[in-house]
Order: structure tokens, then C-alpha cells, then sequence
């Protein structure tokens, strides 16, 4: 995808595709370090759900992998120069019959950023279907900018967005989903006999900072400058 195309998708639908970012060796690689992984992270949960935070404490190669320029480069045309890594979480959705397991929401409410600059970059190292739960969006809800009780808990959030009126985005292994935290989005459940395996990305401009600057928030540069970063943002030493 030319990077004027992935800006314009980004800013009309507050959501983008980059299609075959990553060859399928490459690929390979980063699905045997997943298993790895998810192997030690127990069963899946009765959601069909298993996950954890930070792979990059986990691999090596999925620390090079949040560094990639390929990865970067993209970002950098959606929030700019200085990237920050606030988190990255891993999930494989495992067949189920629950209905869920991730009702629409927006990202915001969980970690707040004062410019709003957080974006996710869903990294595929399986395919992702309709019948496996790929993800939904509503195009051009992150216009709505913050909505209030918009959380996954919120029943009336759902009941004005629902599944059924959003919009799939299939992917395949290799591919990477960007959205910003204001697009309405979530995912059925997995329906078919593949599990669907993806990395998200969470990361914001450097220009920009967190609300509360603890809050699950790994704060790793990956690229350029952290314009707020300060004693009080990091861990203390302990003399």
C-alpha cells in the first residue's frame, strides 16, 4: 500500500490495511515464537480467549519485530516521527460457541492519551476470516472522538453499535491492521477449526503522553524522541 493511500484510509475510516508486510518465513518464525508463547499462558479462558501483555518480554524476535522499520515506517506516516510503545498484547481466538468474545467499544477509556495519538497495529500471524472473528469496525467512528460508556461492558454502547452492522476485515498471515482508538471495533467469536492468532501494537507519539503515565504503559521508544519522558515517568531506582 502506498503510503498516501494508508494515510487516507487511516484518516476518513479510522482504519487501515497494509496487505503482505511480512513474507511468509518471516511469518513462520513469528507464529513458532507465538505458540511458544501462548503454550505457556495455559488453557483459553470460556471466551475461547488465550492471552497475556508484552511479548517482547517473552521473544527476542518479537522485540526485533516492534522495532522493524517496515512496521515503523508505516506508523510513522499515521502519528508522526517520535513512536512510543505503550503495550503489546497477544491473542489466539480458539473455536467456541460464546457469542462475544470482544463486544464493540472503543480503546480509549483503558489508556487515555491527552492528544489522543494511540493507535493499535494488529500484527496477523494466521489468517483472520469471518468465520474465524476477524475484526469489526464502524468506518469513520473514531470522528465521534470520545464517546462516554463506550467500554465492552457498556450495554448501551452495544446496543446502538452492533455486530451485525459492522463492517469484517479479513486478513492474511503477514498483513497488519491499524486503527486509532477512537474506531468503533470488536470481533465474534471463532467459528472455525483454525485458531486466529494476532499480535496488537499499542503505541503513541512521542509529542503526546499518558494520561497516567503507569498505566500499563511499557513507554519504549522505538522510534525518534519521548517529549515528556522525565524522572517521574519511570521506575525509580532503589539505592
Amino acid at each position: 500500500m502506498e503510503y498516501q493511500a494508508l494515510r487516507r484510509d487511516f484518516e476518513e475510516n479510522g482504519y487501515c490495511v497494509a496487505r503482505s508486510v511480512f513474507p511468509s518465513e518471516e511469518v513462520a518464525e513469528l507464529e513458532e515464537e507465538f505458540d511458544r508463547i501462548a503454550q505457556r499462558c495455559g488453557p483459553a479462558n470460556d471466551s475461547g480467549i488465550i492471552s497475556t501483555r508484552n511479548v517482547h518480554q517473552y521473544s527476542a524476535r518479537w522485540m526485533r519485530l516492534i522495532l522493524d522499520d517496515r512496521l515503523l515506517d508505516l506508523t510513522e506516516q499515521l502519528i508522526g516521527p517520535d513512536i512510543v510503545l505503550n503495550h503489546t498484547t497477544l491473542f489466539q481466538k480458539e473455536r467456541t460457541g460464546a457469542v462475544g468474545p470482544f463486544r464493540m467499544h472503543q480503546d480509549w477509556s483503558y489508556l487515555p492519551t491527552v492528544s489522543d495519538t494511540m493507535i493499535g497495529a494488529m500484527v496477523h500471524v494466521s489468517d483472520a476470516t469471518e468465520e474465524m472473528g476477524c475484526l469489526r469496525v464502524y468506518p469513520g467512528s473514531h470522528k465521534h472522538g470520545r464517546i462516554q460508556n463506550s467500554s465492552a461492558n457498556d450495554k448501551a454502547f452495544h446496543e446502538r453499535f452492533s455486530f451485525e452492522a459492522a463492517t469484517p476485515i479479513e486478513a492474511r498471515a503477514g498483513d497488519l491492521i491499524f486503527f486509532h482508538y477512537f474506531t468503533v471495533h470488536g470481533s465474534v467469536s471463532n467459528q472455525s477449526k483454525r485458531p486466529r492468532k494476532v499480535v496488537f501494537v499499542r503505541m503513541f507519539s512521542g509529542n503526546d503522553r499518558k494520561e497516567d503515565p503507569h498505566q500499563f504503559a511499557e513507554n519504549l521508544v522505538l522510534r525518534g524522541w519521548n517529549h515528556h519522558a522525565s524522572p517521574a515517568t519511570t521506575t525509580q531506582a532503589v539505592s
